[in-house]
């Protein structure tokens, strides 16, 4: 798991966490969120483009950064 990866599972944790309260279901919310992103980095458009380089990463910010 790279330094970003554990970012994203962090903040998704504790996000899920805080809303829900149960720790084995935000540890499930934080393990998908790992996936999609390990996913989305070789997901390719039809024109072979990468997925994730049309992605603004201001959108990943706000989203860690939102309070519930």
């Amino acid at each position: 798991m790279t330094d970003g990866e554990r970012l994203v599972w962090a903040v998704s944790y504790a996000l899920a966490f805080e809303l829900d309260g149960n720790a084995v279901a935000a540890a499930r919310v934080a393990t998908r969120a790992i996936t999609e992103l390990r996913g989305a980095a070789v997901r390719r458009e039809p024109d072979g483009a990468f997925v994730i380089s049309q992605i603004d990463e201001r959108d990943f910010v706000d989203e860690m950064t939102r309070a519930p």
